[in-house]
């Protein structure tokens, strides 16, 4: 798909995802190394597969001349040193750009290459800690917890890759390219589900329950003991839940579980009546804890098979080693074997989405460090003697293929058309940076079944309503909503004429909704032959869980997310939310530009079948090879590291206030031991991970005193001020961070023709041509403008749609 592409990837461990996405994609990804290379760790070996390897001496002046040879070839740029470093050596942006004014520079920092923080130094633990994502994670006795097994800088890399390809297509448009900047805090933050920003607009603040939630006095585990493990299982008495609970209650009864009495109470008014006080919660209580007894006498595979044979919100949580052996992912041929520089094979995935073909580029495997070194410089020199013989200018070269002087329009993918049927989160958060970035995007929705995330908290003004989302607003900002009934059949036609006007048409229904509609790729392609599609649900469209309903929440479970998060004697506690919900998007976003400029180059459409739980698992590659190579299970460790000692979270000045220290080496041990008053710690006793891990206990405890008697803003400040990572865990009641607020991550939007709407921004940050959010649509707003204006509809036709019910009650007109 991006086969005519090529990166050229500077970056270390905090920025290999970028290039892998892009990599998988197809682009000719060549990394560059220093002498002796980098060292083949898990990350290494997981992310640099479909890439080349150069080992340059970028202090030689024979080093500096061909890395600005391949700058020259090269469309991209990938790059995540601390801020400064690459224009330090002249070798910078400006530098590069001076050769190749099209080149697309990719910048991937913790907290962004300018700011109060952008010279903090930072770990992963140190990211979370300030993305909002610690703080609602873990048990609310304890302290909160980072993820496990997923790092920010892979949101980060993932994130940077959408942006790249943003940054490429205008580009081609304008001769021009430009800086893109992502930073971690911003792009682990998304994992928080706008939750930091709750107390800013009127609501309160969310609290960590751990694996659960409590309702009337009873705790009810979002992840449950079984015989062989743990299952991720979600009673729910809502109405949208209510068929799932009816079958849960029925299993359960006909399993001898539980008896009529439970299996028959009419739960809602019975949990309206404990509520008012006229009941106790005695029945509540029997009913988990009758579910508790019986999931400890079924393994994993039986409650699955369960789960798939009634429909019940019910998955295994799965081992590292389950996601390997998974027959859903086998059905699916996700797994392929390569084999790794020393030899050794290990299990990868065969694609980022299925139909996002990378051709030859992306099966390369893993590199040597400098494998490729003679090949690719031998490329440059034919280039530059070809280039020589033709006299060709030295700004003209490049791979672009831009056309200088062709204005870009408004925003970097103007005139792109998407038609947007997504739902929830994991889709429309892709489909909302398009939108953000100059692309039409018509987002269908319906009134008479409401769009969930529409009734997701945080709310403005702290009420729930169809209007009062923060994570609708933050998610869908820039998008035109028209509301269609697709049960209708006239609505039915209108959105064929939709298919009919769009570049672009994205779905996250079931399989099987779009196929009964008539909607399914099949039929829109009769309608529209290189239609780029994509489908997007949790587990596929084929395979043994395709049909299986549920959130991301369970997607997160079968995929390994929720094992390793957690501390060793509790059950897992997971990443808060649903978290493929937030992994599975920035696949998406560069899934589908590849899949545009695949068309643009030759015609072809392209069908896109994502799985969100496969999408997610590119996030979790470190920790499966190192599975496969080690052994180590992946389990829960809370907030150690094994590199690294200390690395906790400890207790701070007020109530539930936290601040995150981790020590990467003897220096920041040494400057921490200063910091907190043991001057006799920096003594070579203490030198090495090991030895301090030995005193572990001796050494939390010196620490957790000094932090408990300051605020965790004033021990952030005095840690980061010695060179420690050091970071308080923020949360809504924080005062706003002075690095969001630097890099405007929150800004204030129209909605209903009122400047009023607080959101949180896209994490793509492209400099010259910056996201455009506009306003937050209000259900239907726009359905008028796209039927007339874009469809060209007649004004009788949008009466008789009217009239039949086929706009789904139009709730604002």
């Amino acid at each position: 798909m991006l086969s005519n592409d090529r990166i050229l990837d500077l970056s270390d461990e905090r920025g290999v995802v970028c290039g892998y996405v892009l990599g998988q994609l197809g682009a000719d990804v060549i990394h560059v190394e220093p002498p002796g290379g980098y060292e083949r760790s898990a990350t290494w070996l997981a992310y640099t597969r479909g890439s080349r390897s150069v080992e340059l001496d970028l202090d030689t002046a024979a080093g500096r001349a061909a890395l600005l040879e391949l700058a020259r070839s090269a469309d991209v740029v990938v790059e995540s040193a601390d801020p400064g470093t690459w224009e330090a050596r002249g070798l910078g942006y400006d530098e590069l750009a001076a050769i190749n004014p099209a080149l697309v520079w990719v910048s991937i920092t913790a907290f962004g290459s300018h700011g109060p923080k952008a010279g903090y130094a930072a770990t992963d633990l140190i990211v979370q800690a300030a993305a909002g994502t610690v703080h609602i994670a873990g048990s609310p006795e304890r302290p909160p917890l980072r993820t496990a097994g997923i790092t920010a800088w892979a949101h980060a890399g993932a994130e940077a890759a959408g942006g790249a390809l943003i940054a490429l297509h205008e580009a081609r448009r304008s001769g021009h390219g430009q800086r893109v900047e992502v930073s971690a805090q911003r792009a682990k933050n998304l994992a928080s589900f706008f939750n930091l920003q709750a107390e800013r607009i009127g609501h309160k603040r969310l609290l960590r329950t751990g694996s659960g939630f409590q309702m009337c006095g009873v705790r009810f585990p979002f992840v449950w003991p079984c015989a062989d493990g743990f299952v991720s299982l979600t009673i729910a008495f809502d109405p949208g839940n209510q068929p799932f609970l009816d079958r849960l209650l029925g299993y359960l009864r006909e399993e001898g579980a539980i008896g009529e009495d439970l299996a028959e109470l009419p739960w809602r008014t019975h949990l309206r009546a404990v509520r008012a006080g006229d009941l106790p919660n005695t029945e509540l209580q029997r009913l988990v804890d009758a579910v508790g007894t019986f999931l400890l006498t079924r393994t994993k595979g039986d409650l699955l098979a369960a789960a798939l044979d009634r429909r019940l919100l019910l998955v295994p949580v799965a081992t590292v080693g389950d996601i390997l052996d998974s027959p859903q992912l086998a059905e699916r041929s996700f797994w392929r074997e390569e084999q790794l520089p020393d030899g050794r094979t290990v299990r990868l995935p065969d694609h980022l989405v299925r139909g996002a073909t990378g051709g030859a580029n992306a099966r390369r495997p893993a590199p040597a460090a400098g494998a490729h070194t003679a090949e690719v410089l031998a490329e440059l020199r034919r280039a530059i003697d070809l280039r020589e013989e033709e006299s060709a200018p030295a700004a003209d070269a490049g791979s672009s293929g831009a056309r200088p002087g062709v204005p870009s329009g408004d925003g970097p993918l103007a005139g792109l058309k998407v038609l947007d049927m997504m739902w929830v989160m994991a889709g429309p958060s892709s489909t909302g940076v398009l939108a953000q970035y100059g692309a039409t995007v018509v987002r269908v929705e319906n009134a008479a079944r409401m769009e969930t995330v529409r009734l997701l908290a945080p709310y403005w003004g702290g009420r729930a309503g169809r209007e009062s989302s923060m994570a609708f607003g933050s998610i869908n900002a820039a998008k035109l909503s028209v509301t269609l009934d697709p049960n209708h059949p006239d609505a039915r036609e209108v959105i064929l004429d939709l298919v009919r006007w769009a570049d672009v048409v994205t779905e996250s229904f079931s399989p099987k909704a779009m196929k009964a509609w008539g909607l399914d790729e099949r039929a829109l392609r009769a309608v529209k032959p290189d239609l780029i599609m994509l489908s997007s649900c949790l587990f596929g469209q084929d395979g043994p869980m395709a049909l299986m309903a549920g959130y991301g929440t369970m997607g997160a479970a079968v995929g390994g997310m929720v094992q390793p998060t957690g501390w060793p004697d509790e059950p897992p506690a997971g990443p808060y939310g649903a978290y493929t919900d937030v992994c599975a998007p920035r696949i998406s976003t560069a899934v589908l530009l590849a899949a545009v400029e695949h068309r643009r180059r030759t015609g072809e459409g392209v069908y896109l079948d994502q799985s969100q739980m496969e999408a997610s698992l590119h996030y979790m590659l470190p920790a499966i090879v190192d599975h496969q190579l080690t052994g180590n299970p992946w389990d829960r460790l809370a907030n150690d590291d094994p590199a690294m000692s200390p690395h906790a979270v400890y207790p701070s000045a007020g109530e539930d206030e936290w601040v995150a220290v981790a020590v990467r080496d003897d220096e920041d041990w040494q400057a921490l031991a200063q910091v907190i008053g043991r001057p006799e710690w920096a003594s070579s006793a203490f030198h090495g991970t090991a030895a301090r891990r030995a005193r572990g206990e001796e050494i939390d405890e010196a620490i957790a005193a000094w932090t408990a008697a300051r605020p965790p803003l004033e021990a952030e400040a005095a840690l980061q001020a010695a060179g420690v990572p050091a970071h308080a865990v923020l949360h809504a009641g924080s005062p706003p961070d002075p690095q969001l607020e630097h890099l405007e991550h929150v800004v204030q939007v129209s909605h209903s023709g009122q400047p009023d709407r607080m959101i949180e921004r896209t994490r793509i940050e492209l400099l010259r041509t910056p996201p455009n959010p506009s306003h937050v649509p209000a259900l239907g707003e726009h359905t008028e403008y796209v039927l007339l204006e874009l469809l060209g509809y007649p004004p009788e036709r949008l009466a008789e749609l009217r009239a039949c019910g086929a706009l789904g009650g139009e709730p604002n007109r």
